[in-house]
C-alpha cells in the first residue's frame, strides 16, 4: 500500500512517526546504481567505434574492393525495407559515393567518441539514434538479419540519451554539476549546454 502514495501522503516507520514522503513512489520511482549505465554506454560506443574501423577510405569505402560499406548499401537496394528509402540509395547516395561515406565515417567516429568518453553524452545518443534508425530503416529487409539487433542498437541509445549516462564513467560528470549551478541562475546557455551533457 505505501508504494501506492501520493507525493502528499506520509509514511509511519516502526515508531510511529510520520515522514512526508520525498516524489514520486512506486515502480516509476525505482533505482538503481548508475555504474552499470555508464559501463553499458561505454561498450555500446566501442561497438561504433569497432564499426567505423571498416569503412575504409583507401578503399573509397567499399567501392574498389566491393566490399564494407559498399557491399552493405548494395544489400539494402537488392532487398529493400522502403522502396523510397532504395530510391534514395540509388539516386543520391550512389553518385554521391564519397561524400557519403566520409559522412558515415565521421559521423560513427563521432557517436563512438561521445560515448566512449561519456563527454555530451545525450547529443552522441542522439546522433546514434538517429543513425541506427537509418540503418534499421535500409537493413531489415536483408536475409539473415536479425531485427531485433536493431531494435536494440536503437534502445540502447535512447536510455542513455534520457538518464545522463555520461555522468557515470563519464566527462560529463565534472561539467555536469557547474553547468547545473549556472543554469539554476537563469544562464540559458549553460541548460542546453547541460541537456547536451
Amino acid at each position: 500500500m505505501h508504494a501506492l502514495m501520493s507525493d502528499r501522503e506520509t509514511r509511519s516507520f516502526g515508531s510511529g512517526a510520520e515522514v512526508p514522503a520525498a516524489g514520486p513512489s512506486g515502480w516509476l520511482r525505482a533505482t538503481a546504481p548508475v555504474w552499470p549505465l555508464g559501463l553499458t554506454r561505454l561498450v555500446y560506443g566501442l561497438l561504433w567505434w569497432q564499426q567505423s574501423g571498416w569503412k575504409v577510405p583507401s578503399d573509397d569505402f567499399g567501392r574498389k574492393s566491393g566490399g564494407g560499406l559498399w557491399y552493405w548499401v548494395h544489400q539494402e537496394i537488392q532487398y529493400p525495407t522502403v522502396l523510397a528509402y532504395r530510391d534514395f540509395l540509388v539516386n543520391v547516395m550512389i553518385p554521391h559515393w564519397t561524400f557519403f561515406g566520409w559522412m558515415t565515417l565521421m559521423t560513427e567516429t563521432f557517436i563512438a567518441v561521445t560515448l566512449i568518453l561519456g563527454l555530451c553524452t545525450r547529443l552522441g545518443s542522439f546522433v546514434a539514434i538517429g543513425m541506427a534508425a537509418n540503418i534499421t530503416l535500409g537493413i531489415l529487409n536483408v536475409p539473415h538479419e536479425w531485427g531485433w539487433t536493431y531494435v536494440m542498437l536503437i534502445m540502447l541509445p535512447a536510455v542513455f540519451l534520457f538518464t545522463d549516462a555520461g555522468r557515470s564513467f563519464g566527462l560529463d560528470a565534472f561539467a555536469a554539476p557547474h553547468l547545473d549551478r549556472a543554469a539554476a541562475r537563469g544562464n540559458r546557455m549553460a541548460w542546453l549546454v547541460r541537456w547536451l551533457l
